[in-house]
C-alpha cells in the first residue's frame, strides 16, 4: 500500500495534471489540499503543514535566517512575474514614472512579500529610489514576525485605500477588481502607474536576464529524511508536468485559454527568453536567487545570504 503525502500547490498549466491526478508520483498517492495559496504561505510558515507545498520566496529564505529547521525546497519555481505592472495609482494622479513617487506613501498587503522585495529592488536599483524615500504602509500582518519601517493600516482593503487617499500608490500582486480598474484603460478609479509597462518589463529582462522567481516548492523535511530520493522524484515529477505544459502552450491545434492572441505571446516570449521560457534547476536560476538574497539584506529582512545547499535539497545542486 502506497503512502500518502499532502500537496498543497496553486494551478497553474504547470501543475493542473498533477493536481488532477493524472500526473503522480510513482511510490506515493498525493492528498490535495486546495486553498488560497496566501493560506498555503501561512501554514507551511506557522506549523510546516504540508508534505509538499507551493512557498513565498521570500518567506522561505527569512524563514532559514529565523533558524527554520522543518523545511527544504527544490528548485521548482511555480510562479514567476514582473512586477512592474503592479503599481498603481488613482486614475487623477499626476504621476507617470516610479521616480516621482519619492516622498509619497506607499501601500503594499505585507512588507516582507516576495513582490514587495522586487518592487522595493527596482525602486533601488533601476529608479534612483531609496527605501527609506517612500513612506511604507502595510494592510494586512506579516506571515513572519520582522522589523520593518511600514505602518500597518486599520483597513484590510489596499485597493480602497488608494481610492479613498489614504495612499498615494501601491504594488499588489492581485490586479484590482473591476470597480476601480477598467481593462480598457477607459474609465475606473485606479490605472497602473507606468505607460506602457510590458515594454519597460521586456526591456527589464533585456538588461538584466531575471524573470523573477516568485515562488519555489518546499519540502518538509521529515518527509524527506524518511526517503532521501523523495526531492529528486518531485522534482522529475514538476519539471515534467511545466515541460507539458509548454508543449500545449505552443500546440496551434485549439487555443487551451481564453487568449486570443495567446500564440503571438507566446512566440514572442519565445524569441526573447529561449526555448525553455519557464526554466527549472539551479544552473539557469541561483545568479537571480542570489540577487534576491542580496535585495532581501538591503530590506534588513535576512542577516546574511546562503549557499546552495541551504537553500535546496542537497540532490538536486546540479540541476
Amino acid at each position: 500500500m502506497k503512502k500518502t503525502l499532502s500537496l498543497a500547490v496553486s494551478k497553474s498549466d504547470r501543475t493542473q495534471s498533477i493536481i488532477s491526478g493524472q500526473a503522480a508520483l510513482a511510490a506515493y498517492d498525493l492528498e490535495l489540499k486546495s486553498t488560497m495559496v496566501e493560506e498555503i504561505f501561512e501554514k507551511q510558515v506557522s506549523e510546516a503543514s504540508y508534505d509538499i507545498a507551493e512557498m513565498s520566496l521570500a518567506s522561505y529564505l527569512i524563514g532559514l535566517s529565523k533558524g527554520e529547521k522543518r523545511l527544504t525546497a527544490i528548485p521548482v519555481f511555480l510562479s514567476r512575474s514582473f512586477r512592474h505592472n503592479a503599481i498603481y495609482v488613482r486614475s487623477d494622479a499626476p504621476w507617470q514614472h516610479p521616480s516621482e513617487l519619492k516622498g509619497r506613501r506607499f501601500g503594499v498587503p505585507e512588507y516582507q512579500m516576495t513582490a514587495a522585495v522586487w518592487v522595493r529592488a527596482y525602486f533601488r536599483h533601476e529608479w534612483n529610489v531609496a527605501t527609506e524615500e517612500l513612506n511604507w504602509v502595510t494592510y494586512r500582518p506579516e506571515r513572519i514576525p520582522v522589523d520593518t519601517p511600514a505602518k500597518q493600516a486599520e483597513s484590510g482593503d489596499i485597493f480602497k485605500a488608494l481610492v479613498d487617499g489614504e495612499v498615494d500608490a501601491i504594488m499588489t500582486a492581485r490586479r484590482p477588481p473591476a470597480e476601480y480598474f477598467s481593462l480598457t484603460g477607459e474609465g475606473g478609479q485606479i490605472r497602473r502607474l507606468i505607460p506602457d509597462v510590458w515594454t519597460v518589463e521586456r526591456d527589464y529582462y533585456e538588461r538584466t536576464g531575471i524573470f523573477p522567481i516568485m515562488h519555489l516548492v518546499s519540502l518538509r523535511k521529515e518527509a524527506v529524511e524518511n526517503d532521501p530520493q523523495l526531492p529528486k522524484q518531485v522534482y522529475e515529477l514538476f519539471l515534467k508536468e511545466k515541460q507539458q505544459a509548454q508543449l500545449r502552450l505552443f500546440e496551434t491545434v485549439k487555443n487551451e485559454t481564453s487568449a486570443p492572441f495567446l500564440w503571438e505571446a507566446a512566440e514572442k516570449s519565445a524569441k526573447l527568453l529561449g526555448d525553455d521560457i519557464w526554466p527549472y534547476g539551479l544552473k539557469q536560476n541561483w545568479a537571480q536567487i542570489e540577487s534576491f538574497m542580496h535585495y532581501l539584506k538591503e530590506d534588513g529582512l535576512i542577516s546574511r545570504t546562503f549557499t546552495k545547499d541551504e537553500v535546496f535539497d542537497s540532490s538536486l545542486l546540479d540541476t
